[in-house]
């Protein structure tokens, strides 16, 4: 580091990191310390979660549902490290020009896909040419959008892209417009099979077949998916990395409580658990609780094209009048913390000098009536003759989300806004932020899809990953900005940020972005929350982390 600040940072990252991770450590039953603990090959494991995948093609808007499986089935370029430094995983090395614009990598060699076929550049190529694919609509294009003729090749002006360039069958080289600083970790993603999708056009990926039959590079191999049960997986014995310790993992998916009552009866290994239900579950002698850091705020998000929330007046009323001490504390407790700032508080994005919108009943009705918000006869504040009545998306599964939504709708009726909670399993709600056409093609969001909803978000490998989320040119079907958010000075800092490669200076871009969003509220961030799980103790090397609950699956092993 050049500076004494930066060394400071990246102490401070590194300690906080090692902090979290100290947390989620591998469970080791009271009744084994002292015993020898030597993991031995074999069993079968199944883990619990509370949402059933949409699809299992990492390239199509990818959710924290489906990445708990496809983490298991594929592999990516590069990959983060506990330190979120990019480290290896298909790709042995890489080398980086001198001007900062040319990435060179070596593939490992003799990668083979479940169906043993040669992994090679070709893969690579078609994979992060199909992002920029002009009918490509999976939300990924950000990840390939500075490689030279990228831009190009989405708008049908050119046939290829010309920065993706294929040396032989292990070499592929990569080449930028300008230095990228996010650009290694836009290249984490599981990266499929050309073999399987060659000449099926990228806009019809989210309907092809693959989805529900995938072939990775993987630990793990798919063996089965019953609908609505489970989904089951094998090892994959000739696994680059080393074969897997256990010979088969069974993911399966339903409400909190019903899987916790599967964890008791030992049906289930793993399972996250409501944070109301740890007392009673770490009494019991084959339970352990592992928590994990998820560098992620839960947040209420809105519709910037839908009645009501097109101006931040009224976006900022709202949050005034949420009492978020009174959440983290009735429903969170040590496991979660108020958050006033999109970006997750231990990570260097968050700006620790941000608009904070503190419980103000008296302010909140206040910013209404400078809306142009008056109170009916009802108690109920209207404008133009509309009620200001709108449907809250809930997505279900997460009982802390449910009981925070809950909450939430109290405190708005307090101050006369009445939120009409609409509960809905995790992928019904992806078709309303991420709708699709009468043909099945991603399409933009409008007035009609929804008002508001609560959901979390986190830091997987960079916070670039925040650009697809809030940059105008990002909205559906070009990204996740399914708010419809839109900032001229906020596309510029982020357009900036990502060809910043000195880390002080794109801290300041990172965290003047954070300013205008929290002065915009177009999201208004509740609570950050660390995750228990429930581990049986016969289960060895759970470590669930920010990079996801099964994210070292290879290393899991039974007793």
């Amino acid at each position: 580091m050049k500076t004494f600040r930066k060394a400071f940072l990246l102490m401070l990252i590194l300690l906080l990191v090692a902090a979290c991770t100290s947390t989620n450590s591998d469970p080791v039953s009271k009744s084994e310390e002292g015993k020898d603990s030597e993991a031995k090959s074999g069993g079968s494991l199944t883990v619990a979660f509370n949402s059933e995948p949409g699809n299992l093609n990492p390239m199509v808007y990818a959710t924290t549902s489906d990445t708990n499986v496809t983490h298991m089935l594929y592999d990516s370029l590069v990959m983060p490290d506990e330190e979120l430094k990019m480290v290896g995983s298909l790709a042995e090395s890489w080398e980086v020009s001198e001007d900062n614009k040319t990435y060179t990598f070596k593939l490992k060699e003799g990668v083979k896909w479940h169906d043993g076929k040669p992994f090679t550049a070709d893969d690579v190529e078609f994979n992060f040419t199909a992002l920029a694919h002009p009918d490509y609509d999976g939300g990924a294009f950000w990840r390939v959008e500075s490689i030279v003729g990228a831009v190009e090749y989405q708008a049908g002006k050119a046939e290829s892209v010309s920065g993706i360039e294929v040396v032989d069958e292990t070499t592929i080289k990569f080449t930028t417009k300008d230095p990228a600083a996010p650009f290694l970790s836009g290249l984490f993603i599981g990266l499929l099979p050309k073999h399987t999708l060659d000449g099926v056009n990228p806009g019809e990926w989210a309907k092809h077949e693959s989805n529900r039959s995938p072939v990775g590079t993987g630990p793990f191999k798919f063996t089965k998916w019953e609908t609505g049960q489970y989904i089951e997986l094998e090892k994959n014995a000739d696994y680059f990395k080393g074969s897997p310790i256990l010979d088969k993992v069974i993911v399966r998916f339903g409400d909190a409580n019903t899987m916790l009552a599967s964890f008791i009866s030992k049906d289930v290994d793993i399972t996250t658990v409501p944070v109301a239900e740890t007392p009673s579950v770490s009494s019991l002698d084959y339970a352990e609780l592992v928590t994990q850091n998820q560098l992620s705020v839960y947040y209420v998000g809105f519709n910037s094209k839908a009645d009501h929330f097109g101006d931040p007046l009224v976006r900022k009323a709202l949050a005034h009048a949420i009492d978020k001490e009174n959440i983290v504390t009735s429903i969170l407790g040590e496991y979660g913390a108020v958050a006033d700032d999109v970006f997750p508080s231990s990570h260097w994005s968050h700006n620790p000098d941000l608009p904070v919108y503190e419980f103000d009943k008296d302010k909140s009705e206040s910013l209404l009536k400078e809306a142009g918000y008056e109170k009916n006869s009802k108690g109920i504040y209207e404008k133009d003759g509309k009620p200001f009545i709108f449907t809250f998306e809930v997505p279900t599964g997460t009982k802390e989300r449910e009981q925070s939504a809950v909450l939430l709708k109290q405190m708005w009726e307090q101050i006369g806004v009445t939120a009409e909670i609409r509960s809905l399993d995790f992928p019904t709600l992806v078709t309303k932020l991420l709708p699709k056409d009468d043909g099945g093609a991603q399409r933009a969001v409008t007035a009609d899809d929804y008002s508001a909803y609560i959901l979390g978000f986190g830091i997987e490998a960079d916070p670039d990953e925040y650009r697809s989320y809030f940059g105008t040119n990002y909205q559906p079907p070009n990204g996740y900005n399914f708010v419809g958010y839109s900032n001229a000075d906020v596309d510029v800092l982020l357009e900036n940020q990502a060809k910043e490669l000195d880390l002080d200076k794109r801290q300041e871009y990172i965290w003047e972005v954070g300013k205008k969003l929290a002065e915009d509220e177009i999201w208004i961030p509740l609570y950050e929350q660390n995750t228990p799980h429930v581990v049986n103790t016969r289960v060895k090397g759970f470590n669930p982390d920010f990079r996801g609950a099964t994210f070292n699956a290879k290393e899991w092993s039974v007793e």
